[in-house]
């Protein structure tokens, strides 16, 4: 933080010109490293995004086209344990005759290569029993024994006659081969599918056969080599251009290699992470290995269930944005330089002008006011040298000026003390005038002047929004007594006042204006009876204040002329909004005249106002 601030007071305490530079050097910076990385991030989200549509084709069509390869084999399979050549062949072997053996597999054999002789996806095919392998043994050979005590056989069995696929295994280790362990051969890795075969089959008269009682049921294996599985990921990676790029097909269930491009051996267990990741029948996931992020993109094969996967390291998928990430770098190094040169510029045309003027400064200090600066151009700074020369213009005719201006300035302060009125000239003036009153006994006269000074005294005095109920009424007598010796007596005043209500704040001189308007419009045709009645009452959460005559009152045209604004009534408007500012809109005056029975005034308040410091009355 100390840094910070040293930082920042020197910032303060450069030139001018040092902080137009610096802040058009960070701020073009800032704008094209922005740019850049919202370019970049664009672009690696767009690729990442094609490229893992790209891998999902290709592994939904790689997996749709085994698919149709392992159905087509599987169907083919389920129709071996009804065929009626193989059923009779294998009733009629005697196992305990070589020639009889040696018959039955050049017959087996020969229904084998009926069935899958086309199907180069086979590698080989073999029905095996507890005496003998039958089929071609020209690409490999099951050994009997080891292969009954093996879990292909176990499978075969316990899944009494269905059909099963079988993960990559291991010839040698599988078979008990322990000399082939070290050596290099096509069949060192294979995935098979079993069948143990239920034989039966009907003969050309109708007739059902089956296996005769205690007849070995044999078993069918078809041994695939796992290169199968990965011949559409091989086309895909040399195409692809990706250099890390790494696929596969792993068992779902053990996490055993299928086939891989050779990291590693089928029949192998799979990575950890690679296992860990693979969580349903299909997805994509970004998975970090070691510090790098992969991206992970699998599928399952419906067939058999074995998940197909791609992996790329990201740092392939994005290896051609390095190249947007040098050209960000030299552009950023273009727009620094040009942002120095401009600032350069920038900063010698601004600033050139305040030199000057910093110079004409220091010569008006010295009291030489007739400096002028060359004027240049009409813009801002154009137009700040015109004004600072007018400036100077203007303060040379004030200084010579200086000493008429203090006379005068003097001569206008003592006239206005002697001739300034304020409110206690005014309180003097108006006693003065009560005490002339009474010396010619004119005591009515003399009331109504001290009534009018105290109304002006309680006015003044007080400089608030509100006063107390008893301070303006109060006030409102004093004023209903120099309008009732106006108009003679023409009128009574009756209160009906709640003396609960007596310290409350109120606005001030909110009564007067409808008393007023009752005196001068209500009994204008009256000569003598007017009444008013002032009441004040209290209910839930709200004071209310009610005016009342008896005088002519006011049509109901009128009175909605007066609440729309179309008639200027300053009394009435100014005390309703008054009301509203100190307590609420809700609040206000309602005005009622019903025909022929004068007019009345009702005025609803809160029991508190709020402070009007931020709403001042107009």
């Amino acid at each position: 933080m100390r840094q910070v601030k040293y930082i920042y007071q020197k910032f303060l305490d450069s030139s001018f010109r040092t902080k137009l530079m610096l802040s058009y050097f960070l701020l073009s910076g800032f704008i094209v490293l922005i740019l850049g990385f919202v370019y970049f991030e664009t672009s690696a989200r767009n690729i990442t995004a094609n490229v893992t549509d790209g891998v999902t084709s290709v592994l939904r069509s790689n997996n749709q086209l085994l698919d149709n390869k392992l159905t087509a084999i599987q169907k083919t399979v389920d129709m071996i344990p009804i065929d009626h050549d193989l059923l009779q062949t294998i009733t009629d072997v005697d196992t305990t005759d070589s020639s009889s053996l040696l018959r039955t597999d050049r017959s087996i054999t020969k229904i084998l290569y009926r069935y899958f002789g086309n199907m180069e996806e086979v590698y080989a095919s073999q029905i095996m029993t507890q005496k003998y392998a039958y089929g071609s043994t020209e690409r490999m050979y099951i050994p009997v024994q080891p292969f009954y005590s093996s879990p292909l056989a176990t499978t075969a069995v316990q899944a009494e006659g269905a059909t099963k696929w079988i993960p990559a295994y291991s010839y040698a280790d599988t078979f008990h081969q322990q000399d082939l362990k070290q050596g290099s051969y096509d069949f060192s890795s294979l995935f098979a599918v079993v069948k143990q075969l239920h034989l039966t089959a009907l003969d050309d008269a109708g007739t059902f056969h089956t296996l005769p009682e205690g007849k070995e049921k044999p078993i069918l294996i078809l041994n695939f080599r796992p290169d199968l599985l990965k011949v559409g990921f091989e086309d895909y990676a040399a195409r692809s251009g990706f250099a890390h790029l790494s696929y596969g097909m792993i068992h779902d269930n053990n996490g055993i290699v299928m086939s891989s491009d050779r990291q590693q051996q089928a029949g192998e267990p799979v990575a950890d992470w690679l296992k860990k990741a693979i969580t349903s029948e299909q997805g994509t996931k970004m998975v970090n290995v070691k510090g790098q992020s992969i991206l992970l993109v699998y599928e399952a094969m419906k067939t058999t269930g074995w998940v197909s996967y791609i992996a790329i390291p990201m740092e392939d998928v994005l290896g051609h944005l390095s190249t947007i990430r040098t050209y960000t770098l030299f552009f950023l190094g273009i727009m620094m330089l040009i942002a120095v040169i401009l600032a350069y510029l920038l900063s010698v045309y601004i600033s050139k002008p305040i030199t000057d003027m910093k110079q004409a400064m220091k010569v008006m200090e010295k009291g030489d006011f007739d400096i002028r600066i060359p004027e240049r151009g009409y813009d801002e700074l154009g137009d700040l040298v015109i004004r600072f020369n007018q400036m100077n213009e203007k303060i040379k005719d004030l200084i010579e000026e200086n000493y008429k201006s203090r006379l005068r300035a003097k001569e206008s302060e003592l006239m206005a003390l002697n001739l300034q009125l304020n409110p206690h000239f005014l309180y003097n003036t108006l006693t003065t005038m009560y005490w002339i009153a009474l010396e010619h006994k004119q005591q009515e006269l003399g009331q109504l002047i001290i009534s009018l000074a105290e109304m002006l005294q309680i006015t003044t005095r007080n400089k608030n929004d509100t006063w107390s109920l008893e301070t303006d009424l109060n006030w409102l007598e004093k004023y209903i007594y120099i309008m009732q010796n106006r108009f003679e007596n023409k009128f009574t005043v009756e209160y009906d006042i709640d003396p609960i209500l007596l310290q409350m704040e109120v606005p001030k001189l909110f009564l007067q204006p409808f008393v007023e308007n009752s005196i001068i419009h209500g009994f204008a045709e009256m000569e003598s009876g007017g009444q008013i009645k002032i009441t004040a009452w209290i209910e839930t959460q709200l004071v209310c204040f009610k005016v009342e005559d008896n005088g002519l009152g006011i049509q109901e045209d009128h009175i909605c002329r007066i609440q729309a604004g179309e008639i200027r009534s300053t009394g009435i408007k100014n005390v309703d909004r008054r009301v509203r500012l100190l307590y609420g809109m809700e609040y206000g005056i309602a005005l009622h005249s019903p025909e022929g029975k004068g007019t009345f005034v009702l005025i609803r308040i809160g029991e508190t106002h709020r402070s009007n410091q931020m709403t001042p009355i107009q």
